[in-house]
């Protein structure tokens, strides 16, 4: 049995793969992200990549800045290198972290597939090499569909879920403003351990990219008070993390509580729906049908025929590579 990190690991590498054989680059940093929320849910990076990732990873969310992942995620433009576009000249992520660290330039993709980004694409070329061309840019946005594809894709195959005692439990994690751990009970402690394995991290005070993603949008985003992704971990389970800014007590910093659970079924379904193309009636339909109800009661709730009711469940089913409603009801019960 292949080990799941190593599995995400072959992911990683495949997609670098598939980059290479249509650009040239020397390094490159996959970062997956949550559709809903554009936070990242991961990052797969290559090692002169990694010495600065923290660097970066501050960057994008501490600062306004050029080529951001969610500009790039929403558009018009999904992919753009630092010097094609002249960004450089007023990007401090170019001046002050990329350029001191001998990268001429910086090439970053959004990958999107029918409107909605599943990772981040980041390229890079050292110094005293050419910089992107508008024909490496245009290769890569020609390759980013597939790429996505497979991202989203690969988070809702169906795999043997691993029996893991700590996904019935509720995991708590304090975090202080510099990601430093404050405080963890057993189950926190246990899914702190798990993603710094998935992710290779060897030093166990850097916390995960997903962590740290939650915490700075809640701290540095705006004023929310609260901050939520969905994230599948290698094994299978599908975890709910949220984030809760904690009211700064007298002489205390500000500090960031994570909550980690194992997410329900209604937390996945909008997941499960952009992986598998269902239309809004179809989504309509499916609530329906897993709350028991029949064909006659569904066309009563939604206003609509029996008929048109079938059709939406053929539509479901072809697009599931499923055989039945009663294996519909199923997989979406047991996702």
């Amino acid at each position: 049995m292949v080990n799941p990190a190593t599995h995400f690991q072959q992911i990683r590498q495949h997609i670098r793969d598939e980059l290479a054989a249509v650009i040239d680059f020397d390094a490159v940093c996959i970062t997956t992200i949550d559709p809903a929320t554009l936070l990242s849910t991961g990052s797969y990076t290559d090692e002169p990549i990694e010495e600065i990732h923290d660097q970066l990873f501050q960057n994008e969310f501490l600062k306004r800045d050029v080529h951001q992942h969610e500009i790039l995620a929403k558009g018009p433009n999904h992919a753009a290198s630092l010097i094609q576009s002249g960004a450089y000249l007023n990007s401090e992520r170019y001046q002050h972290i990329l350029l001191p660290n001998g990268w001429s330039d910086e090439l970053r993709a959004a990958l999107v597939i029918q409107g909605e980004c599943w990772g981040i694409a980041s390229l890079y070329r050292q110094k005293g090499k050419e910089p992107f061309q508008k024909r490496d840019i245009q290769a890569v946005i020609d390759l980013t569909p597939a790429l996505a594809a497979k991202l989203r894709d690969e988070l809702f195959k169906k795999r043997d879920t691993e029996d893991d005692d700590a996904a019935e439990q509720q995991g708590f994690l304090i975090l202080s403003t510099h990601y430093k751990l404050l405080y963890g009970n057993e189950t926190g402690l246990h899914w702190l351990r798990t993603f710094q394995a998935f992710e290779q991290i060897h030093d166990k005070a850097v916390m995960p990219r997903p962590f740290r993603a939650l915490g700075a949008k809640l701290l540095y985003g705006g004023t929310d008070q609260t901050t939520a992704s969905i994230t599948r971990m290698p094994t299978g389970v599908f975890l709910s993390l949220q984030a809760f800014r904690l009211a700064q007590a007298d002489r205390q910093e500000e500090a960031v509580m994570i909550h980690v659970k194992r997410a329900q079924t209604n937390d996945i379904l909008p997941y499960a729906a952009k992986t598998y193309r269902l239309t809004e009636r179809e989504m309509n339909v499916l609530d329906c049908l897993l709350k028991g109800q029949s064909t006659k009661d569904i066309a009563s709730t939604l206003y609509i025929s029996p008929h048109t009711v079938h059709d939406h469940v053929k539509a479901m089913l072809q697009k599931t590579n499923l055989s039945s409603r009663r294996m519909l009801v199923y997989f979406f019960s047991n996702i």
